[in-house]
């Protein structure tokens, strides 16, 4: 028995946990709601998976996934509608305005090189690169906090839900990656799978001085 003969499973738990992890993030944009504030959270999770996901959606499509492309077709939809809720709520609106237009300028400009690029081989590379790359960067922009969290000891402004579903939807797509020979699948989804264990660690370190344990269980119930 070989691992390809696990690839409907593999790709089916894939597409379930990253679509539960995309929607982690309603229980952020819930807590920005209920304080009436982000508090010093930062929109870059939200604005990075925006991009990452409008990334491999490009990258399903010209690789004919369709696994790939449905993923990222609801996870362009949420990410974009969690960055407006955080719009909403921040006292810092011109830094989300700002990542905003990046986002959209760098979005047009993979766009003109898809449709400029006459080398399939060239335009799967660069596009696999940059796919994976900000993979990293999603996974890794709650990290963009780590000072402010080791000097305050406390991980009050790390999306907790969207960094444990990070661990899971790592794992799996690189599973996927395996089974497909894809080392762009691979690569960013096993160096993600570290970072997210690496964040999640903080959470035992420096537990959030707002909530308690049985807090946590509540948001994961």
């Amino acid at each position: 028995m070989h691992l390809t003969d696990f690839e409907s499973f593999v790709s089916g738990l894939a597409v379930i946990t990253t679509i539960l992890q995309f929607l982690s993030g309603v229980l952020v944009c819930k807590q920005y709601v209920v304080n009436g504030t982000t508090a010093e959270a930062s929109s870059l999770p939200f604005v990075c998976g925006m991009l990452s996901c409008c990334l491999w959606f490009f990258y399903g499509l010209l690789k004919h996934d369709n696994i790939i492309v449905l993923v990222n077709i609801i996870g362009v939809t949420l990410m974009t509608s969690y960055t407006a809720v955080f719009y909403i709520y921040t006292f810092k609106k011109s830094t989300v305005l700002k990542q905003v237009f990046c986002t959209i300028a760098l979005v047009s400009l993979v766009l003109c090189y898809i449709f400029t690029e006459d080398d399939n081989e060239a335009l799967f590379a660069t596009l696999g690169l940059a796919s994976c790359t900000l993979t990293l960067l999603t996974i890794a922009a709650p990290m963009s906090k780590l000072l402010y969290v080791f000097r305050v000891k406390s991980t009050e402004c790390l999306p907790f839900p969207m960094i444990l579903m990070s661990s899971f939807v790592s794992t799996l797509w690189f599973l996927y990656g395996v089974i497909k020979d894809d080392p762009f699948l691979m690569v960013p989804n096993l160096i993600g799978d570290v970072l997210a264990v690496a964040q999640l660690s903080l959470f035992v370190i420096y537990p959030n001085k707002s909530q308690s344990p049985s807090s946590l269980k509540h948001i994961l119930a």
